[in-house]
């Protein structure tokens, strides 16, 4: 019989050797592996067993010696072939491995944990042993004596983090450790053991006799041949389990498992009749569907103003959908989104609804993907990881505040999410719908280039007006020596709001109790000790910290370097205007969410619960509160700090503000009365703040897009970032300027056909951050296939070669600058 040779993605490849490994197929395993199934390979000049993921099979070795798969991790494929098919195409556009793909995809309870040991000799001499010096020497003083084992985690920590891998790998080679490695799944199915009479009740109430009454409770409480759990039994008889056991072991009872999905319980949930559509709405509608019935790849922009409605537009959307036997994805840029949109759907479609986000525990996440999998759930809400849900027969993919920078993942690989809806909604004839009040400037431009309809909802859904804008000039209370910030105007409006009974909106895109805490006598600013950046006070712990790595320091109310008291704070956060709330308006009740207070399991969910009851007065926070909630008693909204992410340095800045502004503003008055919305801000006549005052997206874009073309950004041009970085600054510097003088060298020669400018390397807005300094380069050209292969290359080089040892290096496309 022919050898069977599977091609695999191995999860320990980098970037720089990145491509799928053939591998043989032992005979006891052929039935076993499939493509799609995770399994374990040797990997490496070591042999260690690697996690992999079979993703084709091969015709032959080319004369070449294979190693064997050692072990097969999943009874079924975990990714379907159109999933496969989206790994390889991230994998080709953003610079990263095909497992950094297949990770992307899966929740995190279908992941391994692996266990690595190592044992020493029991025939060792550890006294002779010790005498080594070096690493090795090192690793050997922590095992106490012969026939030993250690954690690999336990050597890493006591090592103080320094890698022990080569000197393991040299010790185990000679036979002196022992290595042994075992894979679990982080999470597995949660079942039930149920329990039901295995003999007739008479029968049962015979062989039990008198002498336990619980026992012949069991039996009457069973007597009608149901199951019932064993938690539920106990409860009710006041049985022990180990009474439910002997019975089991006697032949009394029989038992099963049932499975139980940790998804939330949407049956409490009311169910609701559609929507009835404006006829302005139903007419987008119509527009839409018909996209839809096409059933062939379509995109859309659903441009409306905020309060028009867009939601009940998708709930008609999908329900068509549904009826057509297809499935629908719904993405939101924000975790506090989701209990409101999932209220929302639930009493539309019931328990065809799953939810996806990374605030769901591992467990929550494994059931609802496993929902989604198995056909039970045709609709899925979520964050941006959403977008991998393999939802069975996708029709629809809806983008919610499509121009969210949540929908960028920071992280390897960095994808967007719009562009991975692009591509399933081709690759599986479904419609894309972005829908906002403020799209993306490349959104709107792509738009106007003819690659997708417009679908424009100009009113609110119920007839209200759009929200009342005032400009507050904060200059000149500032000369008035005003302190806070809240200023005259919008306290003024806080007050009439509070006595006609309705809730208001504060926004301040800012965390902490203060930006800055520092000594007034001697300067001090705490910094933190492993990146270039002040740490940020917070009240409520007492502590600074810092946002990047998380380092934080008591804050005791004396200086540490020269033991004054005389501390100051400035540029208040989120902390800071609560206390003035609570302050100002001291009968008032105030409710607060931003990232600090919405850590808790649940958290988003309860607060927007009690502030839609009406048991707040004020809600204040940060970008949390700035989008897609809805609530028909809020009359105000407040823009505390319009101008905080104006002049920040990225070309998207401009962009971010207006969208904020414009989204937060329309919050107000969503119901019956118009709302009122205060735009407190130091640059009063910027036209940026003058557009989001309006409502004025056009002209807003019109202005912008000119800036675009100025500076050569985004939508009109592309732009690469290659970042590196590493704990020397000079070597990392020095290999960015041997990577350009590559780059520059190829683009004169075999790639001049993608010839473009390269900028640097110039330090990242935070140049430092885990003790690690990050320097990166800029190119503006346009993406395509040849230029992927430049970037691939040259990056593939950077990794291998020696002189960049201990460095990382990686690729962002139009990133934020």
């Amino acid at each position: 019989m022919a050898e069977t040779i599977c091609a695999v993605a191995v999860d320990a490849a980098t970037f720089a050797i990145d491509k799928l490994y053939s591998y043989r197929v032992p005979d006891e395993l052929r039935e076993q592996v499939q493509i799609g199934t995770r399994v374990l390979v040797p990997f490496g000049f070591g042999n260690k067993r690697a996690e992999a993921i079979v993703l084709a099979f091969r015709a032959d070795a080319g004369g070449r010696k294979l190693k064997p798969v050692t072990e097969v991790l999943d009874d079924t494929p975990v990714l379907t072939a159109q999933q496969r098919k989206l790994a390889l195409w991230m994998r080709e556009r953003l610079y990263c491995t095909y497992f950094d793909c297949v990770r992307a995809m899966l929740p995190a309870g279908l992941w391994f944990k692996r266990n690595e040991t190592y044992t020493l000799s029991p025939a060792a001499d550890l006294a002779a042993l010790r005498q080594r010096g070096g690493a090795e020497g090192a690793v050997l003083a922590l095992f106490d004596q012969p026939g030993q084992t250690l954690a690999l985690a336990d050597i890493r920590r006591r090592l103080g983090g320094k890698s022990p891998v080569r000197a393991l790998d040299a010790l185990a080679g000679e036979g002196v450790l022992t290595y042994r490695s075992n894979t679990t799944q982080r999470t597995g199915d949660k079942t039930e053991k149920m329990l039901a009479l295995a003999v007739e009740a008479a029968t049962a109430l015979a062989r039990i006799g008198r002498r336990s009454p619980a026992r012949l409770d069991v039996v009457s409480v069973l007597a009608d041949g149901g199951w019932m759990s064993q938690k539920e039994l106990v409860y009710m008889t006041g049985a022990s389990d180990a009474a439910l056991r002997d019975m089991v072991k006697k032949g009394l009872l029989r038992v099963r498992y049932e499975e139980r999905l940790r998804t939330p319980d949407l049956s409490a949930i009311e169910r609701a009749d559609p929507p009835v559509l404006s006829a302005q709405q139903q007419q987008v509608c119509d527009g839409l569907t018909a996209l839809l019935d096409a059933h062939a790849p379509r995109a859309a922009l659903l441009f409306g103003v905020t309060g028009s409605g867009k939601t009940q537009v998708y709930l008609k959307l999908i329900a068509h959908a549904l009826a057509q036997g297809r499935g629908a994805i719904v993405l939101v840029p924000e975790i506090g989104l989701t209990p409101q949109v999932l209220q929302l759907f639930a009493a539309q479609f019931g328990d065809a609804v799953a939810v996806l986000h990374s605030a769901l525990s591992m467990g929550e996440r494994y059931d609802n993907h496993k929902k989604i999998r198995d056909g039970r759930a045709q609709v899925v809400i979520g964050t941006r990881s959403a977008v991998f849900a393999p939802v069975r027969a996708l029709g629809v993919i809806i983008l919610d505040e499509e121009q969210d920078s949540a929908y960028r993942s920071e992280q390897s690989p960095r994808y967007h999410a719009r562009d991975v809806a692009k591509y399933r909604a081709v690759q599986e004839g479904a419609l894309l719908v972005l829908g906002s009040a403020t799209p993306s400037v490349e959104t709107y431009y792509g738009a106007e280039q003819g690659k997708y309809p417009v679908f424009r909802l100009t009113e609110r859904f119920l007839g209200t007006a759009l929200p009342e804008v005032v400009i507050a000039d904060m200059r000149g209370q500032a000369r008035e020596g005003r302190d806070g910030l809240i200023g005259v105007q919008l306290e003024a409006a806080l007050r009439d709001t509070l006595a006609q009974g309705k809730q208001a909106i504060l926004f301040l895109n800012r965390r902490g109790n203060s930006r800055v805490i520092g000594c007034a006598l001697c300067g001090w600013v705490p910094a933190c000790p492993s990146c270039s950046t002040n740490m940020t006070y917070h009240s409520a712990s007492g502590r600074a910290m810092c946002h990047y790595c998380g380092a934080s320091i008591k804050i005791t109310g004396r200086c540490p370097t020269c033991g004054g008291d005389q501390l100051f704070t400035e540029i208040p956060g989120t902390q800071a205007v609560e206390q003035e709330v609570r302050a100002r308006f001291p009968s008032a009740r105030a409710l607060r969410m931003d990232a600090d207070t919405m850590h808790t399991k649940g958290a988003h969910e309860k607060l927007l619960r009690s502030f839609a009851k009406g048991e707040a007065d004020i809600l204040l926070g940060t970008q949390m509160v700035a989008k897609g909630l809805d609530f028909e008693n809020v009359a105000l909204v407040g823009v505390l700090d319009a101008d905080q992410s104006l002049y920040a340095q990225d070309y998207r800045a401009r962009e971010r503000t207006f969208s904020l502004i414009t989204q937060v503003v329309g919050r107000a008055g969503r119901r019956t009365d118009t709302g009122r919305a205060i735009i407190q801000t130091y640059s009063p006549t910027h036209p940026v703040i003058l557009a989001a005052a309006r409502q004025d997206y056009e002209s807003f874009y019109a202005r912008e897009l000119e800036t675009r073309q100025a500076l050569r950004c985004p939508p009109v041009c592309g732009l690469t970032t290659l970042t590196a970085a590493g704990e020397i600054e000079q070597q990392v510097l020095q290999s960015l300027l041997a990577l350009k003088n590559r780059l520059q060298s190829l683009m004169e020669g075999q790639y001049a056909d993608v010839k473009a400018p390269v900028l640097g390397p110039v330090a990242a807005p935070v140049v430092r951050v885990m003790g690690r300094y990050r320097y990166h380069l800029t190119l503006r050209a346009q993406d395509s296939a040849r230029w992927r292969a430049l970037i691939a290359g040259v990056m593939r080089e950077f990794l291998q070669d020696r002189k960049n040892r201990g460095l990382s290096l990686f690729a962002d496309g139009d990133p934020d600058l």
